[in-house]
C-alpha cells in the first residue's frame, strides 16, 4: 500500500519526506564520522558515504510500511 501525505494541501508520497529525513542523518553522521577520522580506515569515502546512506533510508523506510 502506498503512503501518502498531504503536505500544505499538496499529496506527496511519503518517501520523500523520508529520502529527505535519511539525507540530513547522512550529513550529520558524515559531519561526526570526518570529526572522528573513520574516514582515514575506508577504502572508498563515496562509496562508504553512498552505502551508509542506503541502509538509513531502507531501515526507515522498512519501518514505515511494516
Amino acid at each position: 500500500m502506498h503512503m501518502i501525505i498531504s503536505l500544505f494541501g499538496i499529496q506527496i508520497p511519503a518517501l520523500i519526506l523520508v529520502f529527505l529525513f535519511a539525507g540530513v542523518i547522512q550529513i550529520l553522521l558524515n559531519k561526526v564520522f570526518a570529526d572522528l577520522g573513520v574516514y582515514e580506515f575506508v577504502w572508498h569515502p563515496g562509496l562508504f558515504r553512498t552505502a551508509i546512506f542506503a541502509c538509513i533510508f531502507a531501515s526507515f523506510s522498512l519501518i514505515i510500511y511494516k
